[in-house]
């Protein structure tokens, strides 16, 4: 019954808020053309991510905590492939789950400073899987205008129904099979300043009022 509340509280609210998109063609051609690539999104604004990729043949890497069961609950509803494990707990495992279902043509959906933080620090596991298996890499990020920003460490956005947001999505990048050590951390460096920029930007686009 929780997991019917969220889903029906979630799926309402989205179909209120206006979402305008940008550079998202490249993204959705990979979609079209069912070309299994990693979607990367930060973890405190990770619902309309997660919502907006259900039903397009995705598989999620949860956290195997309490609250991870429930997002898990969720994403099966979507009928995400659920994949159980993260950075701090199963790491191993993970791996190599998340490399089974790019191989199984699958987009692999990943929140990359989860399941605990550091609130926007990027850590390595999608990095490895999109070079490992040379498929694109994809960061997307949401920006609200009017939400409430709750006090947890990732400092999770709750959107108000009837209000503006924006979608930001880079280009497909390819990571280079060859960096390994300190050139593939320096590459990991390199990701998360770009995706905090493009979160910076998709929350200026919008001139958004966070609610504490």
């Amino acid at each position: 019954m929780k997991n019917w509340l969220l889903r029906t509280l979630i799926e309402l609210v989205n179909r209120t808020i206006t979402f305008s998109s940008e550079n998202e063609a490249p993204t959705r051609a990979l979609i079209d053309h069912r070309q299994p690539f990693v979607l990367v999104f930060w973890h405190g604004s990770m619902t309309y991510p997660w919502w907006r990729m259900r039903g397009h043949n995705a598989a999620a890497l949860v956290s195997q905590s309490k609250d991870g069961q429930l997002l898990a609950d969720l994403l099966r509803s979507w009928k995400y492939t659920v994949l159980r494990g993260s950075s701090s707990r199963g790491s191993k495992e993970a791996m190599t789950a998340m490399r089974s279902a790019v191989r199984d043509g699958h987009v692999l959906c990943v929140t990359p400073d989860g399941p605990r933080g550091p609130y926007h620090e990027m850590k390595m596991g999608a990095i490895r899987v999109a070079q490992t298996m040379h498929v694109p890499l994809v960061m997307v990020s949401v920006g609200y205008r009017r939400f409430r920003r709750l006090r947890s460490w990732d400092r999770f956005e709750v959107p108000f129904p009837f209000t503006r947001a924006r979608v930001m999505y880079s280009d497909p990048m390819i990571i280079d099979p060859e960096l390994q050590g300190e050139g593939l951390d320096e590459k990991r460096h390199e990701l998360e300043k770009i995706m905090i920029a493009q979160y910076r930007e998709a929350v200026l686009e919008v001139s958004p009022v966070a609610q504490a």
